[in-house]
């Protein structure tokens, strides 16, 4: 596709400002180019981290599923659905606020609530219930917990990855289009502007030919 050039007078005044442009834009790009290898680096600790709380979420739901069939096993399914019928139920919530990440950008965080019960009794009567049973429920706990962790990691990247987005589209619009264009105008008022001292320099030289002629004369 063909270079537009710029609307503009072809004089070495607006000569000096497109070359102040194209300078600001070279500055420009530098700076969002350095701003978009961060975010990338950024970007691979943040899948980094990820692969870990998967790893660990993995574990702690399969030890967490382990202990609750070993309670089934030591007092039978019936006795297991009964204590799980009659304790008391726990509510989370989750808490959504941002902070500032990156760059200064600002990433959501998740924060796991957990709505403590005023009873000080433990929720589970372990003369009555395998330990297992209390183990398994602990687990399942940091298997929340995780997952509040791995959905705040993975809104982080979602957010990092639409702003990288942004920034490599602005880059390639200055590099690939403002740039070209202003060295194309750039090069039309030299253009222009060489044509206009050339006949001016003819000009100048028939006049001093005309001169002397008449002094001949």
């Amino acid at each position: 596709m063909a270079t537009e050039k710029l609307d503009v007078h072809p004089t070495r005044l607006e000569l000096l400002r497109l070359k102040r442009r194209k300078a600001l834009a070279e500055g420009i790009a530098d700076i969002l180019q350095k701003d978009l290898e961060t975010l990338i680096v950024e970007l691979v600790d943040h899948a980094k981290r990820v692969k870990a709380i998967r790893a660990n979420l993995q574990e702690s739901l399969s030890g967490a599923y382990s202990l609750f069939i070993e309670s089934e096993m030591l007092s039978g399914t019936m006795k297991v659905s009964e204590v799980a019928l009659s304790v008391a139920p726990i509510d989370f919530d989750i808490e959504v606020n941002s902070t500032a990440g990156v760059l200064g950008i600002k990433f959501p965080l998740f924060q796991l609530l957990k709505k403590e019960n005023a009873s000080t009794k433990p929720r589970f009567n372990l003369s009555d219930t395998p330990i297992q049973f209390a183990e398994s429920a602990s687990k399942s706990e940091d298997v929340l917990k995780l997952a509040v962790s791995l959905a705040e990691l993975t809104a982080v990247i979602r957010e990092m990855l639409e702003i990288i987005a942004l920034k490599r589209r602005q880059i390639n619009r200055i590099r690939f289009k403002i740039l070209p264009q202003l060295d194309f105008t750039i090069r039309y008022v030299e253009l222009i502007l060489e044509e206009i001292e050339r006949q001016d320099a003819i000009r100048v030289r028939v006049l001093q030919r005309k001169r002397k002629e008449r002094a001949v004369k």
